[in-house]
């Protein structure tokens, strides 16, 4: 890419036309103001430098910067640092050593019995293990500060580093006493090394830029360097001047340039949603990585007051989390920090070899409630602050229906809900119905709700009301405290209410004990036999008075007759046995009561 050379270009069109002054840095710790177009050419800085809006400082030549000077890129203002090397006066670098570090000594002097000292950063334990085998010979179990040995300079050897120790460690400088009486000094950023990692201890001087900065050629060492706003850095050099911190929403571009040791493991920090162009240049290496994204923080706000999250492959490490949300009313603490250290707020890097690396991490966010578990299984998000949707059912209760417009009070009355769910999981949940406000006798509590995305079902439920009145059903759904703060995620709270029913009392109409019924047809079976008794008796009587003869009459109604009549059918036959007799008596006949009948009289 070549986007970035194009804009170095374009921002240098007003240097090129603008009338620019001949100046030189403070030299007495003074600040100077640059709100025009100047030309420094070489010379030492003591002080602070200070560019104004519309200001352009061109920089060119070497300079000694002194210690905790400073150079401020105000908004607006621009520095261009053209084929200029500045070297802070107090760069302190350390090479950290690793198995397998080698240094190599290059000195082409006549001392075949110089003195050498190695000077470590640390006071070295004993427990590190540390051996150097110095051209050819080995020294074991080195401790301290440092190690003093003799070495042949005549010709190059080198330093191979073997130790166990799991802190990071290394080599200041080395001093080399040669037979000439003259001390050499070797800084570790001179050293001719493989297999370590340069880094600085502390930044010398500071470049804080609000506005532009622009390197073309040249060479800033021991620099702390804070990019607010656009840097780029072509065919340039940067020892000791790592990390340089990109801030949230400016850019960086680093193109056939070299960065060389940092006072991190990164030589540049990308943060938030900052952008980079890295384009054919080299880091410092080894463990210290070209550049990283570096979020501030790692909340991920959720819909749910209430979840378990698992959260995998997270940050540099690929760690994993298990943690909870337990919020309260305000929405605003319903949220996830996975960025709870620096490793797992790292989601983007390049490493010391050059490799691009991307966080694939996931994170499973879970409300768990006697409905349905309801999930959101995603992309771990790779912003400071984001959400992460979990996905809910979509329900309603569509309508309420009574079997009858009437119904008759304390007794059990029918009604047919509809619910349904338009949303792309299924639920079982729980109703409850109201009258007036408050909660009805109905079996609406162990219905049938568990609906399919996409379903639509009629649930029978029975209904009981013990007020003589007009009343409605109102049907809503009940939920269970981890859904509550969400439910108008789920549904419309107000429900459904069915048509008016009208209760009422019926007429009580006292029932007959059976022994009382029993009792009543026996009487009216007696009466249907004393009147059919009585009408014989009638018929018979009818007959004697007009003198007509009895018909025989059929066997079944003899057998009918009472016992009763037995007087009246002695009687007749003391009247026949008379008149067989010729009897002249007067006779008198009677009925069944002792009644006259008729009257004879003997002729």
């Amino acid at each position: 890419m070549r986007t970035a050379s194009l804009l170095t270009i374009l921002m240098m069109i007003p240097i090129l036309f603008a009338s620019t002054t001949l100046a030189s840095p403070p030299t007495n710790g003074s600040t100077t103001l640059v709100s025009d177009s100047q030309i420094w050419d070489g010379g030492d800085l003591n002080g602070d430098v200070v560019i104004a809006d519309g200001g352009v400082l061109t920089w060119t030549g070497e300079s000694q910067i002194s210690t905790d000077s400073t150079i401020t890129i105000e908004e607006g203002g621009i520095l261009n640092l053209n084929n200029a090397v500045l070297t802070g006066q107090a760069s302190v670098s350390t090479l950290l050593i690793f198995d397998t570090t080698n240094i190599g000594i290059n000195e082409s002097i006549a001392d075949t019995a110089a003195t050498m000292t190695i000077y470590f950063d640390i006071s070295v334990p004993q427990q590190a293990y540390l051996n150097l085998t110095i051209d050819g010979t080995t020294t074991n179990e080195i401790t301290g500060t440092s190690l003093e040995t003799t070495v042949d300079l005549t010709d190059e050897f080198l330093i191979a580093v073997d130790h166990y120790y799991p802190l990071p460690f290394g080599i200041t400088h080395i001093e080399i006493f040669h037979s000439n009486a003259e001390l050499l000094t070797i800084s570790a950023d001179e050293f001719s090394q493989s297999g370590g990692s340069l880094s600085w201890n502390q930044p010398s001087f500071h470049i804080h830029n609000h506005g532009t900065v622009l390197s073309e050629g040249s060479t800033l060492k021991g620099a702390n360097i804070s990019c607010q706003h656009l840097c780029h850095f072509n065919d340039s050099s940067l020892i000791g001047s790592g990390p340089i911190h990109v801030a949230d929403g400016t850019h960086i571009g680093v193109n056939n340039s070299v960065i060389l040791g940092s006072r991190t493991d990164e030589d540049i920090i990308v943060h938030d949603q900052a952008t980079i162009d890295y384009e054919e240049s080299t880091g410092t290496g080894g463990y210290t990585d070209a550049w990283i994204r570096l979020l501030s923080k790692r909340e991920i706000h959720v819909n749910a007051k209430v979840a378990t999250v698992v959260a995998t492959g997270i940050g540099y490490n690929g760690n994993t989390i298990n943690t909870v949300i337990n919020g309260d009313a305000d929405q605003s603490t319903w949220f996830v920090d996975i960025g709870t250290n620096e490793n797992k707020r790292i989601v983007e890097w390049v490493d010391g070899t050059g490799t691009y690396f991307q966080e694939t991490g996931t994170i499973k966010i879970t409300v768990e409630s006697n409905w349905g578990n309801f999930i959101a299984d995603e992309a771990a998000p790779k912003t400071a602050s984001s959400n992460v949707d979990v996905i809910y059912p979509s329900l309603s209760i569509d309508k309420i229906v009574p079997d009858a417009v009437t119904a008759d009070t304390g007794k059990t009355h029918y009604v047919m809900v509809t619910i349904s769910n338009t949303g792309t999981i299924p639920a079982n949940p729980n109703v409850r119905c109201y009258t007036n406000g408050e909660e009805a006798d109905t079996t609406a509590n162990t219905g049938n709700w568990e609906v399919a995305p996409g379903e639509s079902k009629d649930v029978p439920v029975s209904w009981w009301h013990y007020t003589d009145e007009a009343a409605t059903l109102t049907c809503k759904f009940f939920y269970p405290d981890v859904l509550e703060a969400v439910s108008n995620l789920i549904a419309d709270e107000a429900g459904e209410t069915s048509s008016e029913v009208s209760w009422t009392t019926a007429e009580e109409v006292e029932e007959l004990p059976i022994l009382l019924y029993g009792i009543i047809i026996a009487i009216v079976v007696g009466l249907g036999v004393f009147v059919a008794l009585s009408s014989r008796r009638l018929q018979n009587k009818e007959y004697i008075e007009t003198g007509e003869e009895f018909e025989e009459e059929p066997e079944e109604e003899e057998e009918s007759v009472d016992v009763e009549e037995s007087e009246e059918g002695e009687e007749s036959e003391d009247v026949e046995e008379s008149e067989e007799g010729e009897e002249s008596e007067d006779h008198t006949w009677t009925d069944a009561d002792g009644n006259p009948i008729v009257s004879v009289k003997e002729e």
